[in-house]
């Protein structure tokens, strides 16, 4: 099996095993990997929110189906 790879925006940085259930049986070690797409992803390209680990681009998809704040009207007119 070859080395586990971040696959975020390009980047190749090889993942260190977060356990490894059989030390000489690849197929059972344990990589960082994004809860939402199961790819895996580096430190360096992914946050923790509430206890899942996100990756950057499911993270900018998430960001991109938040509604807009709304606009508070303050009672000012606008400078034209």
């Amino acid at each position: 099996m070859p080395f586990v790879k971040c696959s975020v925006d390009g980047c190749s940085k090889k993942l260190q095993p977060l356990s490894k259930l059989d030390p000489r049986d690849r197929e059972t070690w344990v990589h960082r990997e994004c809860d939402r797409c199961f790819r895996p992803a580096c430190e360096k390209h992914s946050i923790e929110i509430d206890g899942w680990i996100i990756c950057d681009r499911c993270r900018r998809e998430l960001e991109g189906e938040k509604p807009p704040a709304p606009v508070l009207d303050l009672g000012l007119d606008r400078l034209s």
